[in-house]
């Protein structure tokens, strides 16, 4: 049976190795350490508050990962450390992309091991699945207070007697106010990576364009790509640029989606980008529509990050816009 040593500040998997590294801490490290069960660790949780836990990562059971996936989705945020022994750079990889808080490739190394328990435990940022949750109930809970008032206002403004030219501006920053609302609420949501799965790149795009009231534009998707990836992040990117095409590109625009060797690509026939952008296109707040708020490709570079991938600008052939999407 599979054994996870708590120590006030760490929970380990793998039976002897486990019982070890828990001795070796406690009596190296200072550490006040509990062996526990790898089956009874989610048990063990919901009445015990260890400042943080540390999995070994037995490679015969490849099951860390999934469970420090499986703390994380007890609502858990103490830091979660992976220590493991003959572990290759792509499993070290593999669980920092994963969203572990760190991991130590060799169970002797226990003073450095000690050394980031302290310092994970000593700093309030922990991994970025953690911040990107508190970030999420944190904006999350603004939005709701700030539209508490604003629907407060409109409602107060049906009432009264306001020259028409005033109602509609003050309608206008109402609604702007909640557009910024709803775009700092999605782009919280954008950075968390979801759960990996293949997905068909050219149907993702298709069921996003069946979305739009886009009687005049055209969607060619011209890829059988797949990519393992969050297909929300997926849809949310494509979303976004197509918004940006059909926005930007004028009426009759052409939006292809296409693949290439490093990923794929989303171009349109329109008007093109401004002959002086650079990165700030994909800045917060920079946006060339009237209408807009800026946060269109913004949010749409954030959903990229989330699955790992780089999104870049240049021209069409077609001397419109186009985005590629490079896998990294």
């Amino acid at each position: 049976m599979n054994e996870r040593v708590v120590a006030r500040d760490v929970v380990v998997t793998g039976s002897e190795t486990a019982e070890a590294l828990a001795a070796t801490l406690a009596d190296d490290g200072g550490f006040e350490t509990e062996v526990v069960a790898t089956d009874g660790i989610l048990d063990y949780l919901e009445t015990a508050s260890p400042a943080a836990l540390v999995v070994v990562d037995d490679l015969q059971s490849g099951t860390a990962i999934e469970t420090f996936e499986a703390v994380r989705d007890t609502g858990a945020t103490l830091p979660v450390l992976l220590v493991g022994d003959g572990v290759d750079s792509g499993r070290v990889e593999a669980a920092l992309s994963a969203g572990v808080t760190d991991y130590v490739a060799d169970t002797g190394r226990t003073a450095e091991l000690g050394a980031r328990i302290r310092a994970h435990v000593a700093t309030p940022t922990l991994d970025g699945y953690v911040e990107t949750q508190r970030q999420e109930q944190t904006i999350g809970s603004l939005a709701h207070d700030v539209k508490n008032p604003l629907n407060v206002i409109a409602g107060r403004l049906e009432l009264l007697d306001v020259e028409d030219t005033h109602a509609d501006a003050i309608d206008r920053s109402i609604a702007r106010v909640e557009s910024l609302i709803d775009e700092v609420t999605l782009l919280a949501s954008a950075g968390r990576p979801g759960e990996p799965q293949q997905v068909d790149i050219t149907e993702t795009a298709e069921r996003v364009w069946s979305e739009f009231d886009t009687d005049a534009a055209t969607l060619v998707a011209e890829t059988e790509l797949t990519a393992e990836t969050d297909a929300d992040a997926l849809t949310l990117l494509f979303r976004r640029l197509f918004e940006n095409a059909v926005a930007h590109g004028g009426d009759g625009v052409t939006v292809t989606v296409g693949g290439t060797e490093a990923g794929f690509y989303v171009a349109d026939d329109g008007s093109g980008l401004p002959d002086d952008v650079g990165e700030e296109l994909f800045e917060q707040g920079y946006g060339t529509a009237r209408d807009g708020e800026g946060y269109g490709l913004f949010v749409a570079d954030r959903a990229a990050a989330a699955n790992g991938w780089a999104l870049s600008a240049g021209a069409s052939e077609a001397g419109g816009a186009r985005f590629d999407v490079q896998y990294r």
